[in-house]
């Protein structure tokens, strides 16, 4: 008979070698495994730096032909125009009214010979009368001729005010004329500049439109990236 020690030796010896052939196996399994998962997560990663690089191409492709309205020269010219425009410029200056005219510029340029004639008519009137030089003649002569001083001095100053009333009209109206005229060119001006922000703003929401694109599809490329790194790590 075999010794039951033998018998047990060699049961012993094959249950070991069998382990051994089995965690050989696992192993081998094992190391398939991670080798098609690496080859797999490889795949993925590659497909998905493709679709990155697509992405990109279709962002940059969609935005070449999209036709934007404004440009980067619009930009630079409204920030040009803004900073140059000086509201200022379109106040009518005020010169100051400059009249240098006097009421003795209107006074009749026969006031002398005028207030003669009516001395020389008085003093007629006074003798036709029989007041020859006496006091009442004087004073009548005299009161007269003050009359037509008054008379002459008043169309005088009448003269003068409606000149300069209306020289002063002409003036004012010189003035609200040319403000008009600086009204017109800086509303003018204002819609230009209206026009230049709307290009402007075209051009830059366009361009942050399409940074914001941009980043998304980063930010979807590292999400991408980072969910590899965990499954790689998830294989070792």
């Amino acid at each position: 008979m075999i010794p039951a020690l033998i018998i047990g030796g060699a049961i012993a010896a094959g249950t070991t070698a069998a382990n051994l052939y089995n965690d050989s196996k696992n192993r081998e399994a094992a190391e398939a495994s991670r080798a098609a998962g690496l080859e797999q997560l490889t795949k993925m990663l590659g497909q998905s730096n493709q679709s990155y690089d697509e992405m990109l191409r279709k962002i940059e492709g969609y935005y070449d032909t999209r036709g934007m309205l404004g440009s980067a020269s619009d930009v630079a010219a409204y920030r040009d125009a803004i900073a140059s425009y000086n509201p200022e410029s379109y106040a009518a200056k005020d010169p100051g009214f400059n009249y240098k005219k006097t009421k003795e510029d209107f006074l009749n340029p026969y006031y002398s010979r005028i207030i003669g004639d009516t001395t020389e008519s008085l003093q007629h009137t006074a003798a036709g009368a029989g007041l020859g030089r006496g006091t009442g003649a004087a004073l009548n002569i005299a009161k007269g001729v003050a009359e037509k001083s008054d008379e002459l001095n008043k169309t005088a100053m009448s003269e003068f005010n409606t000149d300069r009333q209306f020289n002063y009209q002409q003036y004012q109206d010189a003035i609200t004329n040319n403000q008009n005229r600086l009204n017109a060119i800086r509303d003018a001006v204002q819609y230009k500049l209206g026009l230049q922000g709307s290009l402007a703003s075209d051009y830059y929401n366009t361009m942050d439109a399409k940074q914001s694109d941009i980043l998304k599809a980063m930010q979807d490329k590292q999400a991408a990236a980072q969910a590899y790194g965990t499954s790689m790590a998830s294989l070792y």
